[in-house]
């Protein structure tokens, strides 16, 4: 019986150990993400009165030189939605906990942007290219977790 449980260890579970880095051993699974810009969007409505606040993460598209939506979110209560400097770095942040996928999720930019607006800018981008053609965050099955 050793015989056989060695070499499945050595084949399946040594090289799965070898995939988690060290500095993630004991906070649990994350998936990162890099993109090419943060916005943090306050939407008002006609009348002039705060309707919501909303993170937007683009990427840069060489062929139309323009940005692309590629996810959003609401910040609600959730305040570590906030996009935040990276003490130390050059690089904006933004973190949460993933209630759909039940993972943390950190994604981070070099640039950054804060606007107040009465139209949505993720809608508006919406109509450029459509939702089902955004290239869209990682997902779970898409990385391997770390």
């Amino acid at each position: 019986m050793t015989a056989v449980v060695f070499p499945l260890m050595r084949s399946v579970l040594f090289p799965l150990m070898l995939s988690v880095p060290l500095s993630s051993a004991g906070t649990g699974r994350a998936i990162h993400d890099r993109v090419d810009l943060i916005e943090l969007n306050h939407f008002y409505d006609d009348l002039g009165r705060h309707q919501y606040d909303q993170v937007i993460f683009y990427e840069w598209s060489p062929d139309y030189c323009r940005f692309h939506v590629i996810a959003w979110c609401l910040v609600e209560d959730d305040q570590g939605r906030m996009p935040k400097r990276e003490a130390g770095s050059r690089e904006y942040v933004v973190r949460w906990f993933d209630r759909d996928s039940k993972i943390q999720r950190e994604v981070r930019s070099k640039l950054y942007r804060e606007t107040w607006s009465q139209v949505d800018p993720e809608r508006a981008n919406k109509k450029l290219i459509d939702e089902k053609y955004r290239v869209s965050l990682l997902r779970v099955t898409d990385c391997r977790l770390h």
